[in-house]
């Protein structure tokens, strides 16, 4: 780890640093914009050139690319180099994009999605996996300070571009606003000479992402599953079958996972369950949460997507502010009461629903994006510090697809209990009581966050 006295923002904001954090920038603002700019664009796509039967695939396939990406971007990164990995991956993205752009039937974009995915798991992971060798461990969480604005950012401008336009020219056009990021990112790339560490290159560990595939498949077909009772066999399912991807690891085939990964008792397997479970109570709360906005207030999309967006810019807004405090200790305490605030927000939000109160609305959407804000940079960096120093990149690329792992789970999860308790149903009906059971699951996931947290530690600069 790279040690410096000099640990201002100034330092980040210029220089080699600088370059290094637009590098980060763009392929963490690629990876979200690109989540928010398509969202207008899928659902008249299905209507126009018929794919309403297979609508929830194009998130599916995103899904499954994106796992396979994420868990061999290591290799790709050591095999071909930093630089090169990410112009091929952004060559990928792009020719994704453009199957979807020009799409004579939904499959063709479903093929797109599928491309793009792939590359977003590779562009995001390897990004992530520079951080340790190219910042000094005091200026980490001003880095994760500085991607949480970038990613409020993209929540805002996202679906404004792509709303604005699909309604100005054509769903197609939706696919082009990530353009400045796909011509931005190579330049980066090739500008910035990322360093690398002395680790020994990670191998590519075919029988392990194999098997992470297939539990991600198995995972991903609960959100095409009609009945309860087949979302929650394929969800135990799918994150059954996650547990010989890491049982097996290293004994056929190279190893995938660090040591420690997912492991009671150590740091970084804590950090790991952390990232995942706090992922997946978000996504439990988040799916359904724009559909109930406008049903229990009958609020314009306009201002559904204002209250939606609250999140993102309180997690931004506390991000930077946390960035500030040094002291290890005080970080390691706002660390642990992430999940605190996600517990209130949830909280807040379920009773919000039942009530019809505006107010626990928005204090629920701000107490949970300043969950992540306290929390989220603390936890990554002490995920990515806790490994030993010849697994550190290895676990660093792999934190974002725990992270999207997580939410497909929660999102797996929103679906069955919607399925079970007639959530859409009741809405149309004017009953939101269905809600409780969303966010009561949403809270007993921050509880068992708050719980594994206390196994995670910061490590003195």
């Amino acid at each position: 780890m790279l040690q410096d006295v000099n640990v201002g923002w100034s330092r980040l904001l210029k220089g080699r640093d600088g370059a290094m954090l637009g590098l980060i920038s763009a392929g963490v603002g690629l990876h979200a914009f690109n989540q928010f700019a398509i969202v207008a664009a899928l659902p008249p796509a299905a209507t126009e050139i018929g794919g309403t039967a297979y609508f929830s695939w194009a998130y599916t396939l995103y899904f499954l690319g994106s796992i396979a990406g994420g868990t061999g971007a290591a290799a790709m990164r050591d095999r071909f180099g930093p630089r090169a990995s990410l112009v091929v991956s952004t060559l990928v993205f792009a020719f994704g994009g453009l199957l979807a752009l020009s799409a004579p039937s939904f499959s063709w974009i479903m093929a797109g999605r599928l491309f793009q995915g792939i590359a977003d798991g590779l562009i995001v992971a390897i990004c992530y996996s520079l951080i340790p060798a190219n910042f000094p461990s005091a200026l980490i969480a001003k880095v994760f300070a500085v991607e949480a604005i970038v990613w409020a950012v993209a929540a805002i401008a996202g679906p404004l571009a792509g709303g604005l336009l699909t309604e100005a020219y054509s769903w197609r056009a939706s696919f082009l606003a990530v353009a400045p990021f796909v011509l931005l990112l190579p330049f980066l790339a090739l500008a910035a000479r990322p360093r690398m560490t002395e680790a020994a290159p990670v191998p590519f560990s075919i029988a392990t992402i194999a098997l992470c595939l297939a539990a991600a498949f198995v995972l991903s077909l609960s959100s095409v599953m009609s009945g309860g009772g087949m979302q929650a066999m394929t969800i135990a399912a799918g994150a059954a079958l996650f547990l010989p991807a890491l049982k097996l690891d290293g004994k056929i085939g190279p190893k995938l996972f660090p040591a420690g990964a997912f492991r009671l008792g150590s740091a970084l397997g804590h950090g790991f369950w952390v990232l995942l479970i706090m992922s997946a109570s978000h996504s439990v709360g988040s799916v359904y949460l724009a559909m109930m906005i406008g049903a229990v207030f009958d609020f314009r999309p306009s201002v559904v997507g204002s209250i939606v967006v609250i999140m993102a810019l309180t997690w931004s807004a506390v991000a930077v502010l946390v960035s500030r405090v040094a002291a290890v200790g005080s970080r390691e305490r706002w660390m642990l009461s992430g999940a605190l605030f996600q517990l209130l927000g949830f909280l807040a939000l379920g009773t919000a629903f039942t009530m019809g109160s505006v107010m626990l609305l928005l204090v629920g959407q701000m107490a949970i994006g300043t969950g992540f804000g306290v929390a989220w940079a603390n936890i990554n960096q002490a995920a990515m510090e806790a490994a030993e120093s010849t697994e550190r990149d290895l676990a660093s690329a792999l934190l974002p697809t725990i992270s999207t792992t997580g939410y497909a789970i929660g999102a797996g999860i929103a679906g069955m209990i919607a399925t079970a308790t007639g959530l859409v149903a009741g809405l149309e009906n004017g009953d939101a009581s269905a809600s409780l059971w969303l966010y009561g699951t949403a809270a007993a996931g921050a509880a068992l966050t708050f719980l594994f947290g206390f196994g995670i530690r910061l490590k003195s600069a």
